[in-house]
């Protein structure tokens, strides 16, 4: 059974409700997959878990809320359908599905993206994750918590066969700012990583990624496989 998330309708007020909670669960109609409801607080973890991976958010001139977008590839949809479902209450239409001719490949790929309505929610993150449009790591990093790390190695995580440890991609960032990521890990949640240089161009460019040690992947595994999409265990090596 798959547990996803869904959230009440009262966005333009960033409320949930009264009580900031929601009931426990609800029956998805379309799919029959009982939904779990997080509270407020474990929303922002998990767009910000998210904004960590291949999340983005955009601010127009005109607008002064910023919205959250996000692409992945067909063969992820599970996930996508997943993280959608959470957000979809920010949402005014559904998500896209469409098809695309790869010049390099001359392949044809199928992709799914949708974007949120802009909101105070996404400018508050807008605000912490984006200097001048481009995204950077924030100062604060409180809601970098198992559920939000469960989304972003959903998103860049891999699992390494041969060392059995956990890569996460962090290209878009700084040394700086993979460090300050990676030093989190450490002390907050206790697992053991380093931050080895990226491969190839990369590498030049001066970008470094996380790996988490073998020894550490059993705990990750405790606070994490709970809040994954079952097609995505495999990035855990399960």
């Amino acid at each position: 059974m798959v547990s996803l998330v869904y959230l009440s309708k009262k966005v333009e007020e960033n409320k949930i409700n009264k009580n900031n909670t929601i009931s426990d669960k609800l029956i998805d109609n379309r799919s029959n997959i009982e939904l779990t409801f997080y509270n407020e607080e474990e929303i922002k973890e998990i767009i910000f878990g998210s904004l960590l991976g291949d999340g983005k958010l955009e601010k127009s001139i005109r607008s002064k809320n910023a919205r959250f977008g996000l692409i992945q590839s067909i063969k992820f949809k599970e996930f996508f359908i997943a993280l959608y479902r959470i957000l979809s209450d920010f949402c005014s239409t559904n998500y896209h599905e469409y098809t695309y001719l790869d010049s390099r490949t001359n392949k044809k790929y199928i992709s799914l993206n949708f974007w949120t309505r802009a909101l105070p929610i996404f400018t508050f993150f807008y605000d912490m994750f984006y200097i001048e449009t481009k995204k950077k790591v924030p100062s604060c990093l409180k809601l970098l918590t198992p559920l939000a790390l469960a989304h972003w190695i959903m998103q860049d995580g891999s699992y390494h066969i041969s060392s059995r440890g956990i890569y996460i991609c962090t290209d878009f960032f700084n040394q700086s700012e993979t460090k300050r990521l990676a030093n989190h890990l450490k002390t907050v949640l206790k697992i053991k990583c380093t931050t080895p240089k990226a491969p190839g161009v990369l590498d030049k460019k001066g970008h470094l990624r996380i790996y988490i040690s073998a020894k550490s992947v059993p705990l990750v595994r405790d606070l994490i496989q709970k809040h994954m999409v079952p097609s995505m265990l495999y990035k855990l090596g399960l």
